[in-house]
């Protein structure tokens, strides 16, 4: 049983982690040439002062990425 573990930083939308586990799932059941439903995949989100780059905390190092997927997620939440 193949299990898959990404670790990504969190703000990414409930349809794009849906669509990662769902494509990760099919190209690890192709290279292995095993069933699907034998394939798990396990998907971490950190919050971006959790995670480091370069020494330099992802919530410093990538302000402008972090702050507007922080502002696609309100988005999402008031609609």
């Amino acid at each position: 049983m193949p299990l898959v573990r990404i670790d990504i930083m969190e703000g990414r939308p409930p349809e794009k982690i849906r669509e990662l586990h769902g494509r990760v799932a099919a190209l690890v059941a192709e290279i292995l040439d095993t069933p699907i439903e034998r394939v798990r995949t396990y998907i971490t989100q950190f919050p971006p002062e959790g995670w480091g780059i370069g020494g330099v905390p992802a919530d410093v190092a990538r302000a402008d990425e972090v702050a507007a997927r922080r502002a696609a997620t309100a988005e999402r939440a008031s609609s």
